[in-house]
């Protein structure tokens, strides 16, 4: 990923360029590509995040299919790339992602040592907005503990100060996961609780879940994120839309494939990085066209 991101500042350089976004706990980079055409930079911004969970290979990847086509094939993307800029983070836990490729491909949390043998936050619990109010664990060992404090780990950390730094321009966040085959908007610590701009959040993820669902034919929904999942705070989404308050703000789960949902299998990898790229353009076009 690393190598791909050089690969693509240094062969586009008037769309592409690497951001240090901070270090991980065990010292790996985390890195961003912001994409502006002619680095014009007070377009409408699209922020996209993937690589939250260790064993969600396919989430990073779908960021960098992202990448390859609006840098690699950016003609075919002229309206919205005139329109809009993209700041894409593919990978935010790279500790957890070389663990589980190494050694447990279920790892799901970061690197952190907790003590007791006890290891890593599940990131999608650690931000700052109503943090271990529901659906975490204080459990160190468990797959969902929620790290010491809001924004205990430094993944976390570096990622609130990228979207803080962003926020003048910020029109849409994406969070992209696996493998529910949702397409959720905030707030995932309520079932209840919804921005003051549902209606334009659910028209979209609709628009968005029927354009995946045209794809492959693999049935998508969505909705509320505390309404379709279990509710949880301290995700990045409710951080984004509870502190930031961009319009638009989404979580994209990707399809599924292989034992569990997540390990896609190579055999299917081009497939779902397709459709989930779709699904991004639909909410890229909506960015261009409206905001």
């Amino acid at each position: 990923m690393n190598e791909y991101i050089d690969e693509l500042v240094r062969d586009f350089p008037t769309i592409a360029t690497a951001v240090n976004v901070g270090t991980s706990t065990e010292g790996r980079p985390i890195r961003a590509v912001r994409v502006s055409k002619n680095n014009v930079a007070n377009r409408p911004l699209v922020l996209v995040e993937a690589g939250l969970r260790a064993r969600e290979w396919i989430s990073p990847m779908s960021a960098n299919y992202i990448l390859h086509e609006i840098v690699e094939h950016y003609y075919e993307f002229e309206h919205i790339l005139d329109n809009v800029n993209f700041l894409i983070v593919p990978l935010v836990n790279p500790d957890g992602y070389e663990f589980s490729r190494t050694t447990n491909r279920l790892w799901l949390k970061s690197r952190s040592v907790n003590g007791n043998g006890c290891f890593g936050v599940d990131l999608n619990r650690n931000f700052g907005h109503l943090w271990n109010t529901v659906g975490g664990s204080n459990d160190p060992c468990s797959d969902s503990f929620v790290g010491t404090a809001a924004f205990s780990a430094p993944e976390t950390a570096a990622l609130r100060n990228l979207i803080q730094a962003n926020s003048a321009n910020l029109a849409l966040y994406l969070s992209i996961q696996s493998a529910d085959q949702m397409v959720l908007y905030p707030f995932s610590h309520s079932a209840t609780t919804n921005p003051a701009n549902v209606a334009e959040l659910r028209n979209l993820a609709n628009s968005v879940a029927l354009t995946l669902m045209r794809q492959n034919g693999r049935v998508f929904t969505s909705g509320g994120a505390g309404l379709l999942q279990t509710p949880a705070s301290g995700s990045s989404i409710d951080f984004v839309a509870g502190t930031v308050q961009p319009d638009l703000v989404f979580t994209l789960e990707t399809g599924a494939g292989g034992n569990y949902g997540y390990d896609v299998p190579e055999s299917q990898m081009a497939e779902l990085l397709s459709e989930t790229t779709y699904g991004f353009l639909t909410m890229a076009e909506y960015v261009a066209n409206n905001k």
